[in-house]
């Protein structure tokens, strides 16, 4: 429900899957999205830009293989928050690690050199 305040416990208990990742998945099918806004994906959920770390990058390369997968997308606007905001179901569109779009990306977010893909996913 939207304006609804969910912890990742909430989440958890409601679709399974991991509890700390940005993309829960149980038996290699994504479950959820947990997006933080601000600095760390200012076009969420739209626009997730996906680290360089590789289980991170992993959980993007697995959903890029679900198209049809639709699944609840949860985001909190700051990191200091502790809970999400539900935003609607939603399913992947494309991944992309275009340098024009990563280098874009970095200076959106300030995360320079930190970023595999621009994840792009729409409303379901």
């Amino acid at each position: 429900m939207p304006n609804v305040p969910y912890t990742r416990t909430d989440i958890q208990a409601m679709v399974g899957g991991e509890l700390q990742t940005y993309l829960p998945q149980k038996n290699k099918v994504i479950l959820a999205g947990c997006f933080t806004k601000d600095a760390m994906n200012p076009r969420a959920p739209d626009v997730v830009q996906v680290g360089n770390v590789p289980k991170v990058v992993a959980k993007a390369v697995l959903l890029s293989q679900q198209p049809e997968t639709v699944f609840p997308v949860f985001v909190k606007l700051r990191q200091s928050e502790k809970t999400y905001r539900f935003f609607g179901n939603y399913k992947f569109e494309s991944l992309s690690n275009d340098p024009n779009e990563i280098r874009t990306a970095e200076q959106a977010s300030g995360r320079k050199g930190q970023l595999a893909f621009v994840l792009r996913l729409k409303s379901a």
